[in-house]
């Protein structure tokens, strides 16, 4: 049962009604012409109160958009109670059996022109009439992507409204992930972080931390089951093993400098390249250039074509070419 609402709760309701009003209009324009808006806007209502009281100000989530889902829900479920209208049933139950039999006899799936031309109707009366039981599948417990979606043109399918309480998932989804690779060493963070947040390949990373590529992949398997051990630590017991798989989805540069500042990256450098990081004292690769009769590779890639170009004169043949 909810509880009673407190005077800025109360103040919230009553100035979000305007919000309501709209998403039932919204939501009435595709609905048949029997659903009133103002059935829509008492139900409404019901939703936002409810929202209220989930509303968490701390999260940073404007109110709206966390209220829309349940706001929508309240009226799709009063829509649920009603009847299906019996007309509709009957027309809905002759459209499948027309597909089927089609199906048998074609061996394909049919068109709107054939379900027309089997049903006795045109194209255009056929489609309108799509539209409307899909319409009120869309707020029945069949809708939701399972196989009765099937049956119709996926045109007609609508879009399932945004989901506001996934962000808040995410929110603490990351917060868990930055607490958790706080407590990791600082060479298995590192990893990581050059893995999954800047796209360095396997080879990169071994250049970045001075080890070979095969081993780079024991220590890669190796940080993973730390991190799962930290966020059980951190009180993600549920699935950690999810949440390691989620690392893909957190690849953003804000996320990368707050878990990670030592990593060898520079923010303005394109994802997924590392910073030079020598390997080497400058002497030993001067000399290794030199042995290999490379020493031309110093140069700027235009000033060794400008080079290239220059034309020759055999002493011998007193042929011009270029070198």
């Amino acid at each position: 049962m909810l509880q009673p609402l407190r005077e800025d709760q109360q103040s919230r309701v009553i100035a979000s009604r305007a919000f309501v009003e709209a998403l039932a209009r919204r939501m009435a324009a595709s609905m048949p012409s029997g659903v009133d808006v103002g059935d829509l806007v008492q139900d409404g209502m019901l939703g936002l109160i409810d929202a209220v009281h989930r509303y968490d100000e701390d999260r940073g989530i404007r109110f709206e958009t966390f209220a829309e889902r349940r706001v929508r829900g309240a009226m799709i479920d009063a829509l649920r109670r009603d009847a299906w209208p019996r007309g509709v049933r009957r027309v809905r139950r002759e459209l499948e059996a027309a597909r089927e039999a089609l199906r048998v006899s074609t061996g394909g799936e049919p068109s709107l022109a054939d379900l027309a031309a089997h049903l006795g109707t045109d194209e255009e009366r056929l489609g309108r009439t799509i539209v409307r039981i899909k319409t009120i599948e869309a707020t029945s417990a069949a809708a939701g992507g399972d196989a009765q979606d099937a049956n119709l043109p996926p045109g007609c399918v609508p879009s399932a409204p945004p989901s506001p309480d996934d962000r808040y998932v995410t929110l603490e989804r990351r917060e868990r992930l930055r607490a958790a690779m706080s407590l990791l060493q600082p060479r298995d963070r590192r990893l990581l972080s050059l893995y999954y947040f800047q796209d360095a390949t396997m080879k990169q990373i071994g250049q970045a931390l001075g080890v070979n590529e095969s081993r780079i992949s024991q220590l890669h398997a190796r940080a993973l089951t730390r991190l799962k051990d930290a966020l059980l630590t951190c009180g993600y017991a549920d699935n950690p093993s999810r949440m390691v798989a989620a690392l893909v989805d957190l690849q953003e540069a804000r996320t990368l400098r707050a878990v990670a500042p030592d990593a060898v990256l520079d923010a303005a450098t394109p994802k997924g390249k590392l910073l030079a990081y020598p390997t080497m004292s400058r002497t030993t690769r001067r000399s290794s250039t030199s042995r290999n009769g490379l020493a031309s590779q110093g140069q700027p890639l235009s000033s060794r074509k400008r080079a290239a170009s220059v034309p020759v004169t055999s002493p011998v043949t007193k042929i011009t070419r270029r070198a």
